[in-house]
């Protein structure tokens, strides 16, 4: 799921905190070993200049990655279609296991089902491909069911590729 702003906020200042509280412990503990001795304002300060270093390279570094498409942002759909996948197997108990009952394709088909027929919330009939009795055929609107169809999509390819490393 995509962490909200504030949180973000909050995790990079816990992160920078933490950092700046290493550094300093760092360097009272090994400049001494080392025989340099400075005091603890000298250690502040630069710990202090360390961090604004890091924090710097950290930013220069993101913006090189992203320009060279090393690290891709995922788009809001992407984005819910994983939090959907996630939700299928942490909220409703979706496993690896569970998926593995199912012969090969019925989740692909419906996902299937949910795609082809997304946006058709009357549900009166019920998809030809659908896998399931009709009281597990929930269509609740296009975007939503394209990011469920997606995700079961997804399944059936960790099904599939979870069923190739075990040789079947």
């Amino acid at each position: 799921m995509k962490q909200s702003k504030f949180m973000s906020l909050v995790e990079s200042l816990v992160n920078i905190a933490v950092g700046f509280g290493i550094s300093v412990a760092a360097q009272a503990f090994f400049l001494p070993l080392l025989g340099v001795h400075i005091s603890l304002h000298a250690n502040l300060s630069f710990a202090l200049i360390m961090t604004v270093i890091s924090i710097a390279r950290q930013f220069v570094m993101r913006r090189i990655f992203e320009a060279l498409h090393i690290r891709r942002p995922l788009s809001p759909f992407m984005q819910a279609v994983i939090a959907e996948r996630f939700r299928q197997i942490e909220v409703e108990g979706w496993s690896a296991d569970h998926d593995a009952k199912y012969p090969a394709g019925v989740l692909a088909k419906a996902g299937a089902s949910y795609a082809i027929h997304a946006g058709d919330t009357k549900g009166e009939h019920l998809p030809v491909y659908w896998p399931w009795d009709w009281e597990w055929w929930k269509p609740q609107g296009f975007r939503r069911d394209m990011v469920r169809g997606t995700a079961l999509m997804i399944a059936e390819g960790e099904k599939f590729d979870n069923e190739r490393k075990r040789g079947k």
